[in-house]
Order: structure tokens, then sequence, then C-alpha cells
């Protein structure tokens, strides 16, 4: 069965669908659906304190989106977590099978959890396995169990949709990533710009080998303009998209300078951590997510920071699209926002 891939993110929810067949190179991909929708300022934000409004407003988006974008085949959900509802760390544990891995890790994951175990839902990955050491490195992801319960009440509450898959952001970038680059074996860093997070997954030899997240979003971008030229969201918003121009072409430069110079500093801090573990790694290419991702010269500005090629990571140009359904101009735009829910559409169902 097909399963929805909803990235609900601060500002906005997005949606896609995808109609997958065959195997290996007889793989078929067709974009059966896709959508954003405005969530209401400041909802998500509150989820912690005020989880019922936050329940309400993501049901009505994904309402929303099944609806207006005519989502008429799948009816199974797969949603992601980020942020500080959700851990997720490279811890080194002795080594073990990925089947018995589950139940390993709760003793394993305590020392890093600053929860109490019993109250949050963990999984984890295999990275490598290091046999002469009797030591592997494992991806953990623990997830507090009352954001998860949250989630999927969110979900039950639309009446037409089920709970299926609860991921996280930045794995569901890096299996969109994988998707579509299925022989990649590079060093390569994920980047997706959001409108509250920036998140960076660091791929090593193709495989994640670190994940990292820094609050700080291109919404950041839009609340400055806000402040310093006295306008509006909206016309900031246009502003930052370059639909309109500034008041003041050079303070709004200087504006985008010194958030992109944050992202650059945050993604450096990641990579000096990782050369600590592996001094000779050099990213050979990175690719930017979100709806930053589009900043004009944003590409050259983080590939001569790090030495790398850099691009736009857009996941629908590797889709078969029917054009009497879909624009593909407004798909080139959109792309890039939709890597997160992408990468949750080709999660098949899962039962467990």
């Amino acid at each position: 069965m097909s399963v929805i891939g909803f990235d609900i993110g601060t500002y906005a929810a997005k949606a896609v669908l995808l109609n997958i067949k065959g195997k290996g190179r007889a793989l078929s991909v067709n974009l059966d659906g896709l959508g954003l929708a405005q969530m209401p300022q400041g909802v998500m934000s509150q989820w912690e304190e005020q989880p019922i409004p936050a329940r309400r407003a993501m049901s009505a988006a994904m309402t929303s989106l099944v609806k207006l974008a005519k989502l008429k085949r799948g009816r199974l959900a797969a949603l992601s977590l980020s942020g500080d509802t959700m851990i997720i760390k490279k811890i080194s544990m002795p080594v073990t099978s990925q089947k018995e891995l589950r139940s390993s890790l709760a003793l394993e994951a305590e020392q890093y959890i600053p929860y109490p175990i019993n109250e949050v839902i963990i999984d984890g990955h295999i990275l490598s396995t290091d046999d002469h050491r009797g030591q592997m490195s494992v991806l953990l992801v623990a997830a507090r169990k009352e954001v998860v319960t949250n989630y999927i009440q969110a979900v039950s509450m639309t009446k037409i949709l089920k709970p299926n898959v609860i991921d996280v952001d930045a794995l569901a970038l890096y299996n969109a990533f994988d998707f579509v680059y299925p022989d990649n074996r590079q060093n390569v860093i994920l980047v997706d710009l959001g409108a509250s997070l920036m998140h960076m997954t660091v791929l090593r030899e193709g495989a994640p080998h670190t994940i990292k997240e820094e609050p700080i979003g291109c919404q950041r971008i839009t609340e400055e303009f806000e402040d310093a030229f006295g306008v509006s969201q909206e016309e900031a918003e246009a502003i930052k998209l370059g639909h309109t121009p500034p008041p003041n072409p050079t303070e709004a430069a200087e504006i985008v300078d010194r958030v992109v110079s944050n992202w650059i500093a945050a993604l450096d801090r990641a990579l000096e951590n990782i050369k600590l573990e592996n001094p000779d790694y050099q990213a050979q290419k990175i690719y930017l997510a979100g709806g930053g991702a589009f900043l004009k010269g944003l590409p050259e500005q983080f590939g001569r920071s790090f030495k790398a090629e850099a691009e736009v990571f857009n996941p629908l140009r590797f889709v078969k699209v029917n054009p009497k359904k879909f624009d593909q101009a407004y798909l080139d735009y959109i792309g890039p926002q939709m890597a997160v829910s992408f990468g949750l559409a080709i999660r098949k169902e899962e039962v467990r």
C-alpha cells in the first residue's frame, strides 16, 4: 500500500505521494500528488505547552493536503520528528545482530538519554562493525512516547488516514538522497534549511556518519527583514525569495550574509568533530534542500567554504511526471522543500 509522506514544519506542512513499481533497473517512480499548506503561526512551536491545538493544526493540515492535492490512492501516513522532540546519536556498543539490536539498545542507551528509559521509544541501525574489537557503531534514535503519541493521535483525528511510520527528518532526507543516488559512495553532506531548523547529515563513503541540528532556520532572515524594513511577514518573505526588491539592498544583503555565515559555521563545527575521529575526512559534494536552498548564491558560498561542489537537491527531478497534472516550473521551485516528505513517501507499508 502507498504511504503519504507528511513533513509537518513550524510554518508549513508538505505532502508527497508516489507510485513506485518494479525493482532495481526496472524501477518506475511516478509522482501521484503533492501539496503544501501553511500552518497556524506559533502553534507548532508551542507543542509541549499546548499539545491539543498542535494536534488539531496537524490534523487539519493533513486533511487539507489530502483533499486539495487529490491524494486518493494512499491512506497510510508517514511523518517525521526533529528538534528537541527526539535524540539521535552515534554510539559504540558490543557486537550484536540487527535482529537483536533493539533488545540490547535499552541497556546501552540509558546513559545517552536525559529522560527515564520507560518514557522513550528507542530504535537503532548498525552503521559498521569492528569484529577485532568486538564493537560496532550504531545510530541511536530515541523519541519521547508522549510526542509519538501526539503524532499518532493527530493522524487518527483526520478520520481518513492511518499512522504507519514515524521517522526522523534528517534520516528521511538521507533516504530520499539514497533513493535518488543508490550507487553513491562519496563523502557527501546533506543540508536541510528549514524555517526554524538546520539539519546536517554527514555521509562517509555513502553511509550516515553524523547527524546534527541547529536552531537557525531561514525564518531568521524573514524576521530580520520585518524588523529592519518595518514590513509584514508576507512582504518580508517576498523580499527573501527575490519576488520584491528590498528597501535597502545593502542592509538586506548583510542580513542574509549574517545568517548564511551562521549556517556555514554550524556545519564547520560538525565537521571539526568528525575530523577528531576521521582526520582525513573531506566532503566531496554538498546538497542543499529545504526552503532556504534557493537563496541566491548559496551553493557557491557553501562550495567555497568547504572546498566541495555544492548544488540544490530536488528529488522530484528523478521521478516521472504527468505534464497534464503538474507544472514543471512549479515542481522545480517546490522540489527542494519536498525532500523530507519525498523520503517519507518512499517508505512502504510497515507491519510491526
